[in-house]
């Protein structure tokens, strides 16, 4: 048996959530989720255009916070609503149910707010120790008089204003249409300027997304707990947020597993896993456990005559995850090769299926 730790995202490998968006969906009214879209995207700008010291992917759950708190939401009705509001991917509880029986430890590693990762995590039977959130106190900050008022306003301005659109080829403003620069200069106003010199600006300065590098951070964190290393790791991951993690798990050996992913995904990943059930998260961790990492890559690699092993399984092992995957997709990938760009549309695909669309676009 090979030694093994797993790690695992949250939306989008556990949950078919995107919590941060449904948030601002069912809090701010009406149009949360055009005003999510458009700070999503705006955060993208800064990110991938402007490249702005201090956001990354995953800061748009801090820029939404001080609009959402203007909007009512505080620590009780976020953790009731977490609560609530998780649909899992098809087979997870059963699968994690299954997963824990192979004694090899389990971590969350998410970008979420921790009151989302935890309802879904604790749920799956993951230990709250092993659960890594965006931490957020929403009762600590407090609105001055008018400042409400303020941000609902300029959250009308954010919803009122043109589409951003960021064709991939952008690298500067000036090559964005104009509506979006119209736009981008609305959200600047409000988000980099406005709300700074509030008393609830320090919001952007104390809460800390869990995303990107933090993210590594998080998985070598939960490495001195158990004394493994990231060779003995999976990480599964489906996103930009996921990228940084992807990179520290294979730089040290470890398997890295798309699960469902968008590009950025895709292109940093090894393995690509295309599915519609979390049993076949269950499945590549067999036989990671009883073949190690090689297993896996050889049964995403295409087909070859050089293919001479057989990767078997007890029967207590393959028997609930071939009952579990019963009925459902699973196709498995090595991420390089030229066939990349069908590959990205394929895992696209599936996850606007079991995402719908505006999931899907989210991240």
């Amino acid at each position: 048996m090979h030694k093994l730790q797993l790690h695992t995202d949250c939306e989008g490998p556990l949950a078919l959530n995107d919590n941060a968006f449904e948030l601002c969906r069912d809090f701010i009214q009406p149009q949360g989720d055009r005003f999510f879209q458009q700070v999503a995207r705006f955060n993208d700008y800064l990110v991938e255009v402007a490249k702005q010291a201090g956001y990354q992917a995953g800061s748009t759950l801090k820029l939404i916070l001080p609009f959402l708190i203007a909007h009512g939401l505080t620590n009780a009705r976020l953790a009731d609503y977490c609560q609530k509001t998780p649909a899992l991917v098809p087979g997870a509880e059963a699968a994690y149910q299954f997963l824990h029986t192979r004694n090899f430890p389990i971590f969350e590693v998410s970008t979420s707010y921790r009151q989302f990762a935890e309802a879904v995590g604790v749920r799956l039977g993951i230990r709250r120790e092993n659960i890594f959130g965006t931490e957020l106190d929403l009762d600590r900050f407090t609105l001055k008089a008018g400042e409400g008022e303020t941000l609902r306003r300029g959250c009308e301005e954010i919803i009122a204003a043109p589409v951003i659109e960021l064709p991939s080829r952008a690298k500067s403003l000036k090559e964005l249409p104009a509506p979006t620069r119209d736009a981008i200069a609305t959200l600047e106003r409000i988000i980099l300027q406005q709300i700074p010199a509030m008393d609830c600006g320090v919001i952007y300065q104390e809460v800390k997304p869990l995303g990107g590098p933090e993210k590594a951070s998080a998985i070598a964190d939960s490495l001195t707990k158990t004394g493994l290393q990231l060779a003995d790791t999976i990480f599964v991951g489906d996103s930009a947020t996921d990228v940084a993690a992807f990179e520290a798990v294979r730089a040290g050996g470890g398997l890295t597993i798309s699960f469902n992913g968008d590009r950025h995904a895709v292109q940093a990943a090894e393995v690509v896993l295309v599915s519609d059930s979390a049993w076949s998260v269950a499945l590549l961790a067999a036989i990671v456990q009883s073949w190690g990492k090689e297993g896996v890559l050889e049964i995403a690699a295409p087909e070859t005559r050089a293919k001479s092993r057989s990767l078997v399984l007890p029967e207590q092992v393959i028997d609930p995850i071939f009952s579990g995957l019963d009925g459902h997709l699973l196709n498995i990938y090595l991420a390089k090769g030229p066939s990349r760009n069908q590959l990205i549309q394929e895992s696209l695909a599936m996850r606007a299926k079991l995402r719908g669309q505006a999931g899907a676009a989210l991240g």
